[in-house]
């Protein structure tokens, strides 16, 4: 190794570059010379294999490159070399803070040494370590800029593949895809290998650039331009610059997950086939899919996938990597929409700790955590501490992204549900409705739907989220007339840009019939008929999404069976509290208990009743039924 200084080697590697046309010293370089600009423009990834990018375990990095130049050279390195290395000329904190400013320029894949290397000695006094640590050959980006990988092999083996197995395949895989990404975002399209034999056919036509959206056959909605100065940003952003990932963020954009779901899952297998599961991308894919089956509301589904993304990625990257803990904190909420609220508390809060130590505290996935437990306290019956934990999540947003962000206003409208959620107290649903926190929530639901309506339309989701939950307030205030309005409005809007199964649709439809139901309850009316098609709807399509054992179906269970013994349609009722025992095996035993006892009210009512539909009930059904089947059936 020449004794010339590290600048002089990065200028070297930048000429050689210039000349031949094809490094973290020769980018800064490339950065200040303008003669090498057009390399710097020309480089869209780096991979690393083994190196160090800062010191670790109270170890200076000049000292852990020391060790590396050592290592590849024998013992053969020269004294100046190692005197600039081991005293951070290179590597000084300023230059790697230089360094990092441009990280976000690049997709990166970092390599990291799985095997050690015997340094001394023979047997069980050998001496072994390795020559780069994992906190070392990491850059420490996030998840979307940097792919951290593993391979089984030494410091001096990482770069000698000697056959295409799977080292092979990891390696390839990861560069194919880093060459994919610049030809993406340069030319817009990927060149596909001429067919065999094709050859000597003539040229090939060139291949068409994917356009994003006028290629599918899905109807697809496009967003309508929005003033910057109402709400600015996306809930959904792309994984990469590929146009089907692109589209798909649109669709989600738009809550079009049935769409979105056709869309991700073509990129999933595509990448399954092409980088295996053990990618990155893959894994980031696959996460999506999780997303989208939990925004429709198919749980099973959505904790497969989470499962699948959660197993692999701490087998891959481990247990600190920002996909494993954003995928536990995914299933924390996958856990509260099954009902399983303790367990979600807990794993909420595990992974919210450990979040707060590796990637900092405003970090947006310790956001989406914060949400989830937020969500967690409110299902366990803590409204204060749920509120709390909302507001608090919504002042981070607004310093991270500015107030007019559209995360924001999706955090604002999620305290404000909290603040206007019926916990089941009726004492307390009453003092509340007067509290002025409750009568400033309804003001705050019009304003933000009008403010939301006038920018992104009557038809987005956040829109008609924000209408419905205006309708909401309206009925929790006693405003009948105008809750009865506001809801039927915001159906008609979900039903017409969503369609009657979207899970938007059917919170609207949830929320027209437990208003009808406590009105009629509060006026003590016995009958209850204007709850009952929209309950029953409602009821449904839980039972097909969520299953007959969520904890959403049995309380809509349990409503539809009281009204019916509120009033005297016991047979009805019955049925009802039939179901919800059959659902709850295994579940919650105060429900199983509670609703035992209305079962065994009902059956006395219905013991000597035929189950036919007019006939009388109680005492008076018990004496028609000792009367001869003649006199009975004597029509």
């Amino acid at each position: 190794m020449s004794t010339a200084s590290i600048k002089d080697h990065a200028n070297t590697l930048l000429n050689l570059l210039d000349m031949e046309r094809s490094l973290a010293m020769a980018l800064l370089n490339a950065k200040e010379d303008p003669k090498y600009t057009s390399i710097r423009n020309a480089t869209s990834g780096l991979v690393f294999f083994g190196t160090p990018h800062r010191g670790a375990k109270a170890v200076e990095l000049g000292k852990i490159a020391v060790r590396v130049a050592r290592f590849v050279s024998n013992g053969h390195a020269s004294n100046d070399l190692m005197n600039c290395l081991e005293h951070n000329s290179l590597f000084t904190r300023q230059m790697t803070d230089r360094f990092r400013h441009q990280l976000e320029d690049y997709r990166v894949v970092s390599f990291i040494e799985g095997k050690s290397v015997q340094v001394g000695g023979i047997g069980p006094t050998s001496i072994s370590h390795l020559v780069v640590d994992e906190e070392s050959a990491v850059l420490g980006l996030s998840g979307l800029r940097e792919t951290q990988l593993k391979l089984d092999a030494d410091h001096s083996q990482m770069c000698k593949v000697a056959s295409r197995g799977p080292m092979y395949r990891l390696i390839q895989g990861n560069i194919k895809q880093l060459v994919d990404q610049a030809l993406l975002s340069e030319q817009g399209f990927i060149p596909q290998p001429m067919a065999q034999g094709a050859q000597g056919s003539g040229p090939s036509p060139p291949p068409i650039p994917p356009r994003i959206h006028s290629n599918s056959s899905i109807p697809y909605r496009t967003r309508p331009p929005a003033p910057k100065e109402k709400v600015t940003g996306s809930m959904f952003t792309p994984l990469d610059n590929d146009p089907r990932s692109v589209k798909s963020a649109e669709l989600k954009n738009w809550a079009r997950w049935d769409e979105a779901r056709t869309v991700e899952y073509e990129i999933f297998q595509e990448h399954l086939r092409t980088l295996g599961p053990d990618h990155f991308s893959t894994l980031a894919v696959a996460y999506n899919l999780a997303e989208v089956e939990l925004e429709s509301n198919f749980l099973e589904k959505a904790s497969e996938w989470c499962q699948w993304v959660s197993d692999n990625a701490q087998r891959v990257f481990g247990a600190k990597h920002p996909l494993t803990m954003k995928t536990e904190s995914l299933m924390s909420e996958i856990l509260v929409q099954k009902g399983q609220y303790q367990e979600a508390e807990s794993v909420g809060a595990n992974v919210l700790a450990r979040q707060q130590m590796s990637i900092g505290e405003e970090h947006w996935d310790i956001c989406e955590t914060r949400r989830r437990l937020a969500m967690t306290y409110i299902a366990l019956g803590r409204q204060e501490k749920a509120v709390m934990t909302s507001e608090k999540l919504t002042q981070t947003l607004q310093n991270l992204l500015g107030e007019t962000h559209i995360r924001v206003f999706a955090s604002a409208l999620d305290t404000l549900q909290y603040i206007i959620c019926n916990t089941g107290d009726t004492t307390a649903l009453i003092v509340m409705r007067f509290q002025p926190q409750v009568q400033k929530a309804v003001e705050m639901l019009h304003q933000i739907h009008e403010d939301l309506r006038s920018v992104l339309g009557h038809s987005h989701p956040f829109t008609i989220r924000a209408l419905c939950l205006h309708g909401r307030a309206l009925g929790f205030v006693q405003q009948p007339i105008e809750a009865s309005e506001t809801l039927r409005r915001a159906l008609a809007s979900a039903e017409d840009s969503l369609g009657a199964d979207h899970p938007l649709t059917m919170a609207v439809v949830s929320n027209i019939g437990v208003m009808y139901a406590i009105q009629d309850a509060a006026s003590f009316q016995n009958e209850s008929t204007e709850a009952y098609p929209w309950l029953i709807r409602y009821l449904n399509w839980l039972e097909n999404r969520k299953g007959k054992g969520n904890p959403e179906t049995l309380a809509t269970l349990e409503m539809l069976a009281n009204m019916h013994f509120r009033a005297k349609d016991y047979e009805s009722a019955q049925t009802y509290f039939e179901r919800i025992v059959e659902g709850s095996r295994g579940g919650d035993q105060k429900v199983v208990e509670r609703t035992d006892n209305f079962l065994q009210l009902c059956r006395a009512n219905t013991m000597y009743t035929p189950r036919v539909r007019g006939s009388r009930r109680g005492v008076s059904g018990i004496l028609s039924a000792l009367q001869p089947a003649s006199n009975r059936w004597n029509f």
